[in-house]
């Protein structure tokens, strides 16, 4: 290009020099309503003149200004890919915490489903309250199997004893029921209790009536008489027992000893029954029970090397074992009458003391252990629902040491915590006891308000048909367990017990955590 064609294009751009120049402020983001006398270099100090550096000023404008208009374009793509990158990253990143917050949420709101009430009665942790059962209550299982041998053991051979010295009743095979053998025992609590089925001689039998009565609007309370019958339209009689046969040479391979049979046949009704009365007296058969065991204890005692103590206890069968070492092993030996066929089993005591001599209570124990051990098998393992029904049971025969004994048993205690397992769908995970813990305790304190902590088994339709459960105490009433409490003295006995107890509580668990460690 030639020096005029230069000449006459720089000449034709300084005469378009406003309009570029206007152009250029335009892409400078100046304001055409702000008007401007001049341009500031930055980097002087003085006012330069518009039209000396108005080639150089338009040329560095138009690279400036291509530059940032590529610039931007490039910017724009790169901008353009990094916000659909970016937004692709925030979408997978929402679903991502998004999934996890409705987990979490779900579990949180399953969590708050499942617990019975969001105050705490303590401000124990689980952590704190694994420790504590581990170093302080939990029984090794190595002591517990041994206990029970020892105890099935002894009892086998004493029964037998009875068997062989003579009785007025047939004893049936023992069964083990009761804390040791549910396994939540504490080391507090080492009692092996074992029924002892009776059963009259033949040609005697039991007829059964069971009592339904009416303790309120709403629950019962189950007892039967049990009625003593000789024979029966079903029943084969032997010909030895027939009055006319006068023959004392006659002589029956069944009965050899027909006149020791005529004697005890004489008698049975005056030793086991009511005065006048075909009806079994638990008196009666408690006495029978304790001097045939007392008998039976004289003619083997010899064998072994410990003494055979009976207790002075509510139950009539109270027993301690002491050996020479001082070791001593506690079990209650019970006679019970079993319910028709069933597994249900009739108390010759009452703690409560309602009931008649002829009034005999019903006893669900085995159905309890057999619905605790189907439980079980659906719950997690190590989960914690015997430690806590441990901790409360440690906790109030400490407590009962300090007050006295009171309307609240260990029987209480465990239905509360059968009633958590059967009636309420809450997590028995291990770290859940101190939740578990405080729904028990809370539980407790509601049923105790109201004077009425229903029996878990009878009367509730959740129980599970594969434990075998009697139809017609499943489908019934209810049974009320604090009837005795409507006296009004117990029931503040009970109710300061419970109350105490729960506040002694922290301090109990950290102090004998405390010394077992330093122990």
């Amino acid at each position: 290009m030639s020096k005029e064609g230069l000449t006459h294009e720089h000449v034709n751009e300084d005469q378009s020099g406003p309009t570029v120049d206007q152009n250029v402020s335009q892409g400078d983001v100046v304001h055409p309503e702000k008007p401007q006398a001049c341009w500031t270099d930055t980097h002087h100090e003085h006012q330069v003149d518009k039209g000396l550096f108005i080639d150089q000023n338009i040329l560095t404008s138009g690279q400036r200004l291509t530059t940032i208009t590529q610039g931007k374009q490039s910017s724009d793509q790169e901008d353009t890919y990094s916000w659909y990158l970016w937004k692709t990253l925030s979408l997978i990143s929402f679903f991502r915490i998004l999934k996890n917050f409705l987990r979490k949420g779900f579990k949180l709101k399953s969590k708050m489903l499942r617990c019975l009430n969001m105050s705490q009665v303590t401000d124990l942790d689980s952590k704190t309250l694994t420790s504590f059962h581990n170093q302080c209550i939990l029984v090794p299982p190595s002591h517990s199997w041994q206990t029970c041998e020892f105890v099935e053991g002894f009892v086998n051979d004493l029964l037998e004893a009875v068997r062989t010295t003579g009785s007025d009743m047939e004893i049936e095979d023992f069964v083990g029921v009761g804390s040791l053998y549910e396994q939540w025992a504490s080391r507090k609590s080492i009692v092996c209790d074992i029924h002892v089925p009776v059963v009259p001689p033949k040609p005697y039998s039991l007829e059964f009536e069971l009592l339904k009565e009416s303790r309120g609007s709403s629950t019962i309370q189950y007892c039967c008489r049990v009625k003593m019958v000789k024979g029966g339209a079903s029943s084969t009689i032997c010909p030895c027992s027939n009055s006319n046969l006068d023959d004392d040479d006659t002589l029956c391979l069944l009965h050899p000893d027909k006149k020791e049979d005529h004697v005890t046949e004489k008698n049975i009704y005056d030793l086991l029954c009511q005065e006048n009365s075909s009806y079994l007296a638990k008196t009666h058969v408690v006495k029978w029970f304790k001097t045939a065991v007392r008998k039976a204890w004289d003619e083997i005692s010899h064998k072994y090397e410990f003494d055979l103590l009976f207790q002075n206890r509510e139950n009539p069968g109270s027993l301690k074992v002491r050996f020479r070492s001082g070791w001593v092993i506690l079990f209650n030996l019970t006679p019970v009458v079993r319910f028709k066929d069933s597994e249900v089993h009739l108390i010759p005591y009452s703690p409560s003391g309602i009931f008649s001599d002829t009034h005999w209570p019903v006893c669900f124990m085995r159905y309890e252990n057999a619905l605790l051990q189907h439980i079980t098998k659906t719950l997690p393992d190590n989960a914690c629902h015997i430690h806590c029904l441990q901790i409360l049971s440690f906790l109030h025969k400490h407590q009962t040491g300090l007050t006295g004994p009171c309307g609240l048993t260990n029987y209480h205690l465990k239905n509360a915590v059968l009633h958590l397992l059967v009636n309420k769908t809450l997590s028995w995970d291990p770290e859940q006891m101190a939740c578990r813990l405080d729904d028990l305790l809370t539980f407790l304190k509601q049923k105790l308000k109201a004077k009425s902590l229903n029996h878990a088994l009878v009367g509730n339709p959740l129980i599970p048909s594969e434990i075998g459960f009697p139809e017609e105490f499943r489908m019934g009433k209810p049974v009320n367990l604090f009837l005795p409490l409507s006296n009004e003295e117990l029931y503040l006995k009970t109710n300061r017990h419970l109350l105490e107890m729960i506040r002694n509580m922290p301090v109990l668990i950290y102090e004998y955590g405390s010394m077992r460690n330093i122990l």
